[in-house]
């Protein structure tokens, strides 16, 4: 996600997750709560979605985390035009974990038992 803010140069941050309410994101900037950011989300590189958001949140992390910082955001002013744009990124994010929920999980273990009695059964026919 690229984000800026008046007297910051603009930055790319991590996205961690993302609703149509805000986004929790990690950064290397420390940044104050209560601070208003325009943001630009970039889903796909031809696509972006832009916001204003405050910080509601920032926690530092330790070494060895991915960033400095784990900020909490709200969107504060999403154009309507944005809106639509943020659903239909959110909605095939969620198609897509039903997409992988939906597969099986594989065993292979009994997989191979299950082939070794179908061999067995057809064998005796």
């Amino acid at each position: 996600m690229l984000w800026r803010s008046p007297g910051l140069i603009a930055k790319l941050s991590r996205t961690v997750n993302v609703s149509m309410g805000g986004a929790r994101v990690f950064s290397d900037d420390q940044v104050k709560v209560g601070t208003k950011l325009n943001l630009e989300l970039m889903p796909e590189p031809e696509t972006s979605v832009q916001v204003l958001a405050r910080v509601a949140w920032v926690d530092e992390l330790g070494e060895g985390a991915p960033a400095r910082f784990d900020v909490g955001l709200e969107f504060l002013d999403v154009p309507e035009e944005m809106v639509s744009r943020l659903a239909a990124i959110l909605q095939r994010d969620e198609d897509y974990k039903r997409q992988l929920e939906a597969v099986p999980p594989r065993d292979p273990v009994w997989e191979d038992d299950e082939e070794l009695e179908d061999e067995e059964d057809e064998k005796k026919q």
